[in-house]
């Protein structure tokens, strides 16, 4: 059971993936195709790193070995110097305990007091000494407090004691643990004191520290400071010696905190490796230093490589995604998805983006920010724009920005001139309206890419040579890509039968040999031909579709008639050949002018759109005409047979045609119609072609069809208004 689900999941995803858009395979390869480029041909290039795995430590370098590529990388040994230095800058943090201070103090005051209380008390020296040692018996050996009694101190002598005392517990005995200052600053320490709610930190040097070890010198200094008689100082010092006790104390853990706290300052020493720098010279000894040198470049630049390449093919999907969305998109995008179109906006993107590749992997480093003038990226987003439309021209240098941050690691200014040239191409190719008007735009874009160059050395403060180079880079490329446009344009036009403002200008030449031959064998085809351009190119002009294309496949779309002109009223001249003919037959002739015209615009290489719009003319709608002879005898379903058999319009210009085509025609049977019933008019017709389906797959709104209906009316109006009878004209 679970084999068969398993086989039924399988064969499910394969019909999926089979049945997905052709448009998503080219996506998908395009993609894989990027890709490959990107890791072998991108910044974070695989074959760069070759050459460093080829060397040994302890054996000779058998070719010169480069760097292969600009690399910043960290100097760990200089950055760990850097750190030791930088913790050796760090005080030891020493902390006053005032708890300590205030016992030694206290202790101090109530010794003065317990002596000089036992001054005034009778007894013998040794039965006085026993006393002071049951009081304080932890401060002197036993004979010295014997000695103490009998020296009778004075007042004054405890006065030196406690002045003593109080100072150097103000600056601090300290406990000195071994070896703190083999990591800390050697000269100095922080002292940390608490005074009520606040701490204060006092630098200090090392050299004045009170310590138990110096204890007597740091006494004697007092002493000497305070000018102690020499009689009292071996009491003042018994006394102080005594009585002081470590009041300050090493934190560690505050401490520590300092040094991290420095490391985290310490910046990284890096240095800098130019892709062409020599690191091993042919013939020289790999020692180990060396060899740890080249290890560590190796790893920066496979570091380096893996965010860099991670980039780059992000920023790939981004631009696939944003094309794919553009192409998929109606409301977006002004391109049909059909395969060559497809095809040829990714091979462009591909041949853009290997092109990029190849100019950051040989130009200078140094000069990589100028880059963009030697990319064609006016010719690529030029000629998209004027086969596709400016908005597609402006969507494919969007594109290809995201594709140049991809291959040349999110260079900005690069990344910038190939957008800024894309789109300057695409504006000054837009305004181009004949062949010769792309040869001025080819000059303007020279301008345009020249002030371009000025841009992108804006920040390198270049010298004048310098840019004078640029400028006539810059100059030469846009020129350069106007000129390639103008002699690829119309190879491009044919490949990919696109009716471009240049070939419908070539197209809308009336002394075209097929309009020719129109006015010699069909002239009222012709004639009708005219009429429904003016039409047409009026009603698409007010409405927003393509004013020009609407006048073309107006001329042409009814070629198909030249054939057989004499069986369409225009071109008949009292005879109607149809009178004498059976309805079937004549539904067939006149159905069959739609696939002849769409055949000879086949043959004489008419654009894709304009075949569209002759095939779309009459939709499949009902030969009014040639039924109402036998409506009678005509069943519901004999009603397809006097059909025309073609698709509905499928765009605006298409149904435009369509439309202007019923007007002028059904037109012919009016004379001197008023304004209101020529609108009338108008509006049935327009309303019948509506009701009936034949604009349901067009793109006209209802808003679309009013101004539609105006244009026409307004036109008619015009060509049919009430002329001037001359005399005799009655009897004529």
């Amino acid at each position: 059971m679970k084999k068969n689900n398993d086989e039924l999941f399988f064969s499910s995803l394969l019909r999926q993936l089979a049945s997905m858009a052709p448009s998503m395979w080219y996506f998908l390869a395009a993609i894989v195709i990027a890709a490959v480029g990107l890791v072998f041909l991108g910044p974070s290039a695989l074959g760069s790193r070759n050459s460093l795995r080829s060397i040994q430590p302890g054996k000779v370098a058998d070719s010169d070995v480069y760097a292969g590529k600009d690399t910043v990388y960290v100097d760990k040994e200089a950055t760990q110097r850097k750190i030791l230095a930088e913790e050796r800058l760090v005080l030891a943090v020493f902390v006053l305990d005032d708890k300590i201070t205030s016992a030694v103090r206290e202790k101090a005051e109530a010794f003065a007091s317990y002596y000089r209380q036992l001054a005034g008390e009778p007894g013998g020296v040794d039965a006085l000494s026993l006393l002071l040692r049951s009081r304080f018996p932890d401060l002197f050996q036993p004979e010295l407090y014997t000695v103490l009694v009998r020296a009778k101190l004075n007042a004054q002598a405890f006065v030196y004691v406690s002045d003593i005392v109080e100072s150097m517990l103000g600056k601090g005995v300290v406990s000195l643990p071994d070896g703190v200052f083999d990591q800390f600053n050697p000269n100095y320490y922080e002292l940390v004191r608490t005074l009520g709610t606040r701490q204060e930190s006092e630098q200090l040097p090392v050299n004045g520290m009170i310590t138990l070890a110096n204890l007597g010198n740091r006494l004697d200094d007092e002493m000497d400071a305070r000018h102690v008689p020499e009689s009292m100082k071996q009491y003042v010092r018994l006394l102080g010696k005594a009585l002081l006790r470590e009041n300050v104390f090493f934190d560690q853990g505050l401490s520590e905190k300092r040094i991290a706290a420095a490391r985290a300052r310490v910046e990284p020493v890096t240095r800098f490796v130019s892709r062409n720098e020599i690191l091993v010279r042919k013939g020289e000894l790999v020692t180990p230093e060396l060899y740890q040198q080249i290890k560590t470049i190796r790893s920066a630049i496979l570091v380096s490589d893996v965010g860099v390449l991670m980039t780059g093919l992000g920023l790939l999907l981004v631009a696939s995604l944003l094309g794919f969305l553009l192409a998929r998109v109606k409301d977006l995008s002004d391109f049909p998805s059909d395969r060559s179109s497809l095809l040829f906006l990714l091979s462009s993107l591909l041949i853009l983006l290997y092109w990029i590749l190849v100019i950051q992997n040989v130009i200078d480093s140094k000069s990589l920010s100028r880059g963009a003038l030697f990319v064609p990226a006016s010719l690529f987003a030029g000629l998209v724009s004027l086969l596709y439309g400016p908005r597609t021209g402006i969507f494919f240098s969007l594109i290809s920005f995201f594709l140049t941050g991809a291959a040349t690691n999110l260079n900005a200014q690069f990344m910038i001139g190939i957008l800024l040239a894309g789109i300057s191409a695409t504006l000054t190719m837009r305004t181009a309206r004949t062949r010769i008007m792309l040869a001025r735009a080819a000059i303007f874009q020279a301008i345009i890419q020249a002030l371009l160059a000025i841009i992108l050395l804006l920040n390198q403060k270049p010298n004048a040579a310098e840019l004078i180079q640029s400028m006539g880079l810059g100059a030469l490329n846009g020129f350069a890509g106007g000129s390639f446009i103008l002699l690829l344009l119309p190879l491009f036009e044919r490949l990919l039968d696109r009716a471009t403002q240049f070939r419908l200008m070539e197209l809308a030449d009336i002394n075209a040999p097929i309009l020719k031959e129109m006015l010699s064998n069909a002239p009222g085809t012709y004639a009708h031909s005219i009429q429904v351009a003016h039409l047409a190119e009026a009603a698409a002009k007010d409405i927003g579709a393509n004013p020009l294309l609407a006048r073309i496949g107006a001329y042409y779309h009814d070629i198909g008639k030249i054939e057989h002109p004499e069986y369409f009223t225009e071109n008949q001249k009292g005879v109607n050949r149809h009178d004498d003919i059976n309805p079937s037959l004549s539904a067939s002739i006149i159905r069959r002018h739609v696939k002849d015209g769409v055949e000879r615009g086949r043959e004489i290489g008419l654009p894709k759109e304009v075949i569209e719009i002759i095939g779309q003319h009459h939709g499949n709608s009902v030969m009014e005409a040639i039924i109402s002879k036998v409506k009678d005898s005509v069943s519901e379903a004999d009603v397809q047979s006097f059909s025309y058999q073609g698709e509905h319009p499928k765009s605006k210009e298409a149904a435009i045609v369509m439309l202007a085509d019923t007007v002028e025609a059904a037109s012919r049977s009016l004379k001197n119609p008023s304004s209101a019933k020529l609108e009338q008019f108008v509006h049935q017709l327009i309303l019948h072609k509506l009701n009936t389906g034949q604009l349901e797959d067009s793109e006209l709104t209802m808003r679309d069809i009013r101004i539609t209906e105006e244009a026409f009316s307004r036109i008619l109006q015009s060509q049919m208004h009430t002329r001037i009878e001359y005399p005799g004209q009655e009897q004529q």
